[in-house]
């Protein structure tokens, strides 16, 4: 097994870098949830004052 310099130009020394774009793509979905719990709860304690407020 000669490993020539067609097998060193294959195999990259490094991983591949992920663009900016691509790692909040990923990270993305662990904070959706939460952030959309969090506005439900804004909103169901925004709708109880304002139906408070007016009745």
């Amino acid at each position: 097994m000669d490993e020539g310099p067609a097998d060193a130009e294959e195999r990259p020394l490094t991983a591949p870098r992920r663009s900016a774009a691509a790692r909040v793509a990923r990270i993305l979905p662990l904070g959706g949830g939460l952030i959309l719990v969090g506005l439900g709860l804004a909103l169901a304690l925004f709708a109880l004052r304002v139906r408070r407020l007016r009745g």
